[in-house]
């Protein structure tokens, strides 16, 4: 049975099938992190469910990656209470799967629309919780996502097509085709073009964001980031403005366009990127502060 508090239900209505969600509902601290791709999202996961307990909602990580045995190694909670209801299984196939040896379907697991989730939730839990999530410059992302599947998928693709992994191009080409919600977290946080989270916590800064976040909500226990990050290392270590092409730019760009205009993300290179960054680390605690408040890293309306 799924656990709740009576402060937060989650109805058990209507559900269109195992499809992914990964988030932490934690209703002993009273927020909702909402994961999206290539943001350091397992990572703080498992920062994350170290203050949870056995009522919270906490969806399982890669056990092929051995995510669970790092999260169990940093003093996270293990997955729980994301299985569907029984009652929620209402088709044959869910049957079949529940009466076999699969057992029930997953009500949370990886990743969805922030309008799917409400959906599972209801409209009173989804207002009642601070809800969060992560963002990323879109081109580095789009990097880091050629490298994640290219470490996953190279042997095998090679081994049955005899032929070499396609380059970042091609396959940029092929993510904004037939999966552009790899390239573009948007609808993770988004509902009819509305940004509907409270707070997006940013990659770039994302230590310094969560510990802002934590004194805002006066959250116990600790949410510090693991030292070492989960799926990290497949990289190659060159910034992204040297890897991607001008056409690949463009293509990120108009895939990408809504999270850049909403955030003022801006395609840099290397050097412009780092003296930004010194210039910042020289500023006054105040002025970080305040240009925090004013530019792209604001707390959301409610």
């Amino acid at each position: 049975m799924l656990c709740h508090s009576r402060r937060y239900p989650i109805r058990a209505a209507s559900f269109p099938g195992a499809f992914q969600v990964a988030m932490i509902i934690c209703y002993s601290q009273g927020f909702l992190f909402i994961k999206t791709r290539k943001t350091a999202g397992s990572s703080l996961e498992i920062a994350l469910s170290r203050v949870c307990n056995d009522r919270d909602v906490v969806t399982p990580l890669h056990e092929k990656y051995e995510e669970e045995a790092f999260r169990k190694r940093e003093g996270g909670h293990p997955p729980c209470n994301y299985k569907k209801p029984l009652l929620a299984h209402r088709t044959i196939r869910s049957w079949r799967r529940l009466l076999g040896r699969r057992g029930r379907e997953d009500l949370f697991h990886e990743h969805s629309t922030a309008e799917q989730i409400r959906s599972v939730i209801g409209d009173e839990t989804w207002r009642k919780l601070y809800k969060f999530t992560v963002e990323r410059n879109p081109w580095d992302r789009a990097v880091s996502r050629y490298y994640w599947e290219k470490q996953r998928r190279q042997a095998e693709f090679e081994k049955t097509w005899k032929v070499p992994y396609p380059g970042i191009s091609d396959c940029l080409r092929y993510y904004a085709e037939q999966k552009p919600n790899w390239l573009s977290n948007w609808y993770h946080y988004a509902i009819d073009g509305e940004i509907v989270v409270d707070k997006v916590l940013f990659y770039e800064s994302l230590s310094q964001d969560l510990d802002s976040m934590k004194r805002e909500l006066g959250i116990t226990g600790d949410i510090s980031l693991p030292k070492k990050r989960a799926k990290s290392g497949y990289r190659a270590d060159r910034h992204y403005s040297e890897v991607l092409s001008e056409a690949d730019r463009n293509l990120i760009a108009q895939v990408c366009h809504q999270e850049i205009e909403a955030f003022g993300y801006e395609f840099e290179s290397a050097a412009a990127e780092k003296h930004r960054g010194a210039r910042q680390e020289r500023a006054p605690a105040a002025s970080k502060d305040s240009a925090a408040e004013q530019g792209p890293r604001v707390t959301l309306p409610r």
